[in-house]
């Protein structure tokens, strides 16, 4: 029986190689994939992905990206999110995101968004995060609004997938708007899903 979001615990856990085989499992379904990633023209195998996250995996001093697994209490991979592109000068980084299939819709994006948020604007002193998604991806939007990311720009059918043209719907957050509504962003996660969602990995 698959148990329900008030019941489930999950922690983020610093990403490495060991964990290509399970992101290939997930990016081996296109059409699923083509709602996260616009940069992968055809479906890729586990070589090519390999090649692919090897430079976002290898450590820099200071750190460019920095990648994390969510996983449940039983140790199963049920997503995964960073901060890439980080620029220590500007102060801003870029949060990618993939969430799996079964883990959707029960809050462990908005946590796993909300760490990442903690780390960029908390021990990384960021002054910006920002994203993009496709503007048909209802879930994602949602996410997006709840955090508190405002709108910056649109990319008009800049996204292909499943024979249409998307928009590109660009997003950022300040450090000061975070700080605003962080707090009551926390209490109703909790309040609404049940998830308890540590990040490990990170020294204060």
């Amino acid at each position: 029986m698959k148990k329900n979001a008030a019941q489930v615990a999950y922690f983020m856990r610093p990403m490495g190689m060991e964990d290509i085989p399970t992101i290939a499992r997930w990016f081996s379904n296109f059409d699923d994939i083509a709602l996260f990633d616009r940069n992968l023209p055809v479906p890729v195998g586990q070589e090519a992905v390999f090649e692919s996250w090897k430079p976002a995996l290898e450590y820099t001093e200071p750190p460019r990206s920095l990648w994390f697994v969510a996983e449940d209490e039983d140790g199963n991979p049920a997503g995964v999110g960073g901060l890439q592109s980080i620029n220590y000068i500007h102060g801003d980084a870029v949060l990618p995101m993939f969430i799996d299939r079964p883990a959707r819709t029960n809050g462990l994006a908005t946590g796993m968004t909300i760490n990442l948020i903690d780390l960029a604007f908390g021990q990384l002193r960021l002054h910006r995060v920002s994203t993009f998604f496709r503007a048909d991806h209802d879930a994602t939007a949602n996410v997006i609004a709840k955090v508190g990311f405002r709108e910056e720009g649109r990319v008009r059918e800049g996204w292909f997938a499943g024979g249409k043209h998307h928009d590109v719907v660009q997003v950022g957050l300040l450090r000061s708007e975070w700080q605003q509504g962080c707090e009551a962003l926390r209490e109703e996660l909790k309040a609404n899903s049940g998830i308890e969602l540590r990040l490990e990995g990170i020294e204060a």
